[in-house]
């Protein structure tokens, strides 16, 4: 079974799913302005992404001997979940893409301006960013609870994704209070990790897969939750050190936001003064510029920041992969595509 080849596979069948969710969603909207919103929606769903959080749905199904396709469309929730939640990041972080094109909030930004509608083109933006964010989630529950499972298993996959969106927003939370204060140490980043990234990204997703194939999930998350953090520490070194073309966004995101990241936490624990200085005028910088990013990455590579970050995510990976392996699984297939996934969280180059 070739990992990747299942995935496009999967992708493509949510993906699939989707499109026939929007097309009749959208002949029974009744008014062109939710028409509209429905239409932008789908287009910001299905721009782009890796459907990753869907397919471990997928996975985690398997895992525990589902059987069928049904799970397809119960999985397909967590893409709307996923807007949902990128959408309301987007107007927190006030970015003006996503996936290398416009936010919903600037989508609408810029139809108040053409329209020459009266008032803030800013406020509109974000107003209606927002109330799209919340039908995403509603599209997302009705998804779910009209899969065809037994209803205590729905109604068990409900109260995990409940629970997933609770400490995804305690995560948040977290991120938040980071840029504000000085105090924000490495302890406090993988917790951030662990609720924002690791049960939201890995865990959530594979433990849905299990309820809605009749089993706890018990024991997957001393898989799931170091592969997460491992996942978030590359996403942040690649979010440092990789391209627009790749990111899909500008590469000065993660500075200019003042994003702390396990690569600027150790990298201002072993910078002299003037190195930390350098690190302090670029981070939280709109104005930053590449040669700041540029200085800002060579004092990450030499003071061994960098490398730090990988170790601890490659020492991760092996935790996640032999708690595994230790698992007992009714689907010895899916566990050997787990087992390169996390080698692949960190591997990965975009």
């Amino acid at each position: 079974m070739d990992p990747m080849e299942l995935i496009r596979e999967y992708k493509e069948k949510i993906e699939g799913y989707l499109i026939e969710f929007f097309a009749e969603k959208k002949k029974k909207l009744e008014h062109w302005s939710s028409r509209e919103a429905c239409e932008i929606l789908e287009e910001y769903t299905l721009r782009g992404g890796k459907r990753i959080r869907a397919i471990l749905m997928v996975f985690g199904y398997k895992l525990f001997g589902g059987m069928g396709e049904e799970i397809i469309k119960a999985a397909s929730s967590l893409e709307l979940i996923q807007s949902y939640l990128l959408i309301h990041d987007d107007i927190m972080d006030q970015s003006e893409l996503r996936r290398g094109r416009k936010t919903v909030h600037r989508i609408y930004e810029d139809l108040h301006l053409k329209n020459g509608f009266g008032g803030s083109p800013k406020r509109f933006g974000e107003n209606m960013g927002i109330i799209l964010g919340d039908l995403a989630d509603a599209y997302a529950m009705e998804i779910l609870t009209s899969s065809d499972f037994p209803p205590e298993r729905k109604v068990r996959a409900i109260e995990k994704l409940n629970e997933i969106i609770e400490y995804t927003g305690y995560g948040q939370i977290i991120d938040i209070y980071s840029g504000m204060v000085d105090n924000f140490g490495e302890e406090d980043l993988l917790l951030l990790h662990k609720y924002k990234t690791a049960r939201y990204t890995i865990e959530g997703p594979l433990v849905l897969g299990a309820i809605l194939a009749g089993h706890t999930g018990e024991g997957i998350e001393n898989f799931a939750i170091p592969v997460g953090v491992a996942f978030q520490i590359q996403d942040d070194i690649l979010g440092l050190f990789g391209s627009e073309e790749k990111l899909g966004k500008p590469v000065t995101s993660d500075l200019a936001e003042g994003k702390k990241t396990l690569l600027i936490i150790k990298a201002l624990e072993r910078s002299s003064e003037e190195e930390r200085r350098i690190i302090e005028r670029a981070l939280g910088n709109p104005a930053l510029t590449l040669e700041q990013l540029n200085e800002v990455r060579k004092i990450v590579r030499e003071t061994g920041s960098l490398d730090y970050s990988r170790e601890i995510a490659e020492r991760l990976v092996r935790e996640g992969k032999e708690a595994l392996n230790r698992l007992d699984v009714k689907n010895e297939e899916i566990k050997k595509v787990l087992l390169w996934f996390a080698d692949y969280m960190i591997q990965r180059n975009y």
